[in-house]
C-alpha cells in the first residue's frame, strides 16, 4: 500500500467515525428539541383550555403552530378527556360526542431538520472528497523528490550515479537528499579508493614476481651453472688438485644456493612463525636489522608475553612491523629508531618511529604503506603514517582485541 493510501485511509476513517457521532448527536439532539417545543405547544393548549377559552379560539391558535394538528372526533371517550401528559392528544368538546383533538405534529419540522441535515452532510462528504483529491495532488507533488531517490537508489545499487533531484521546500525531504547525495559521493570515493589500491596490487605483485625471477636468474641461476662446470671437471680431470679445488667449489656453491632459497622462501612466508612465537619473530627480525645498520642506534621494547597468539593474524602483524622497518632502512637515512610493541589480552600497540629525513605532506601514498593500511585493515587495526614536524616518521598500529571479538560474535549471530 502507498503513502498516499495509507494517509487518506487514515483521514477517511476519522471523517467516518467524526460524522457517525456527529449524525448521532445532531439527531438526537433535533428529536429532543422538537419533543420540548411540541410539549410546550400542548401545555400552552391547555393553559388556554383551563382559562375556559371558547374551542373555536384553540383551534384558531393551534392550526397556527407548526407544532401542533387539529383534527375532529365524533364518538364516546373511553378516557377521561383532557388528561394531557407525555405529549397525549387534547379533546376540546364541541357538542355532545363532538370534540376536536389537538395532536402533537412533528413530521414536518423533522423532515424540514432532516433535509438540512442532509445538505450539512452532504458539504461534509464534498470537503471530504476535494481534501482527499488536493491531498493526493500535494502529496505526489511534494513526494517526487523522494520517488526520485528511491530510483537514484536502484540506479546505485546498479552502479550507477545520479544527480537529478527537484527541488523540495520540505525540511526533512532536502536533508534525506543531502544525506543520499553524500554518500553517494563517498561510495564513488571508495571505489576510486579500491581501484587504485587494485592497481598497487597489482603492481606489487609483478614486483614480487620481478624480485623472484632476478633471484632465481642471477643468484641461483648462475650457482648453478658453475655447479655443472665444476661437475664436469670431477667427472672427466684426473688431477687431485683440480678435484680438491672444483669440490670445495661446489660445497660452497651449494651452501650459498641454500642460503638464497632460504632467504627467498622467508620473503614469501616467515616461516620462522610456524616454529616460535610472535615476540620472538619480532624481536629476531629487529635483531638482525640492528646486525646489518650497525651504524643506526635502535631502542626496542617488545613485550606480547600475555598476547593471544593467532597464526593468521600473527602473519599479518610481522609484515607489518617487517614492511614498516624496511622502509626505516630503505628511506630515512634515520641514525636512532625507536620500536615499541606491547600486547595483552585486550589489544595490540606498534610504534614504530625514526629521526630520519620523512616526507613532506604529513602522509604519503605508495605500495609498501598501502601494504601496511591493507594488512591493518584485516586483522580489524587502525594504521596512522605521520611526518611530524620534528622530523621522521611516525608508524603506529591500534588492536583492540575486545572489538574485534564483538564483530566476530555480530557475524556468528
Amino acid at each position: 500500500m502507498s503513502g498516499f493510501k495509507k494517509i487518506s485511509s487514515a483521514i477517511v476513517a476519522v471523517f467516518i467515525v467524526c460524522f457517525i457521532v456527529f449524525s448521532c448527536s445532531v439527531y438526537f439532539q433535533i428529536r429532543q428539541n422538537i419533543n420540548d417545543e411540541t410539549s410546550s405547544a400542548l401545555n400552552q393548549v391547555q393553559e388556554m383550555l383551563k382559562a375556559n377559552m371558547n374551542a373555536g379560539d384553540i383551534k384558531a391558535v393551534a392550526e397556527q403552530s407548526p407544532h401542533l394538528s387539529v383534527t375532529g372526533f365524533t364518538g364516546r371517550l373511553s378516557m377521561p378527556a383532557n388528561n394531557h401528559s407525555d405529549n397525549r392528544p387534547i379533546y376540546l368538546p364541541i357538542h355532545e360526542n363532538q370534540y376536536l383533538v389537538v395532536r402533537a405534529h412533528d413530521t414536518a419540522e423533522l423532515v424540514q431538520n432532516m433535509n438540512l441535515f442532509w445538505l450539512v452532510a452532504a458539504l461534509f462528504f464534498t470537503t471530504l472528497s476535494v481534501l482527499l483529491f488536493t491531498l493526493k495532488v500535494a502529496v505526489r507533488q511534494r513526494l517526487k523528490p523522494l520517488n526520485q531517490l528511491g530510483d537514484a537508489l536502484q540506479q546505485l545499487v546498479d552502479g550507477k550515479a545520479t544527480n537529478n533531484f527537484e527541488d523540495s521546500d520540505i525540511k526533512e525531504v532536502k536533508r534525506v537528499i543531502g544525506q543520499f547525495q553524500r554518500l553517494q559521493y563517498s561510495l564513488q570515493s571508495k571505489e576510486r579508493q579500491l581501484v587504485k589500491i587494485d592497481k598497487k596490487l597489482a603492481l606489487l605483485q609483478e614486483q614480487e614476481r620481478s624480485y623472484l625471477a632476478r633471484e632465481l636468474h642471477d643468484n641461483v641461476g648462475q650457482l648453478l651453472t658453475t655447479i655443472k662446470a665444476h661437475a664436469y671437471i670431477l667427472v672427466n680431470s684426473n688431477e687431485p688438485s683440480m678435484l680438491e679445488l672444483s669440490a670445495n667449489k661446489v660445497q660452497a656453491m651449494s651452501q650459498q644456493i641454500s642460503d638464497a632459497i632460504r632467504h627467498l622462501t622467508a620473503h614469501l612466508h616467515p616461516l620462522v612463525l610456524d616454529r616460535v612465537s610472535l615476540q620472538q619473530s619480532l624481536e629476531k627480525l629487529v635483531f638482525e636489522q640492528e646486525l646489518a645498520q650497525p651504524k643506526t642506534e635502535w631502542q626496542v621494547s617488545i613485550n606480547l608475553n600475555k598476547f593471544a597468539q593467532e597464526h593468521e593474524r600473527d602473519i599479518h602483524i610481522y609484515r607489518f612491523v617487517q614492511e614498516a622497518i624496511n622502509n626505516v632502512v630503505k628511506h630515512a637515512d634515520a641514525s636512532k629508531v625507536w620500536v615499541h610493541i606491547s600486547g595483552d589480552k585486550q589489544g595490540l600497540t606498534i610504534n614504530i618511529r625514526d629521526n630520519g629525513k620523512g616526507f613532506d605532506g604529513g602522509v604519503i601514498e605508495n605500495v609498501g604503506m598501502s601494504s601496511m593500511q591493507s594488512r591493518a585493515r584485516c586483522i580489524g587495526a587502525t594504521c596512522a603514517v605521520k611526518s611530524p614536524k620534528e622530523g621522521g616518521v611516525r608508524v603506529q598500529l591500534s588492536l583492540s582485541l575486545l572489538d574485534t571479538e564483538d564483530l566476530r560474535q555480530v557475524n556468528v549471530a
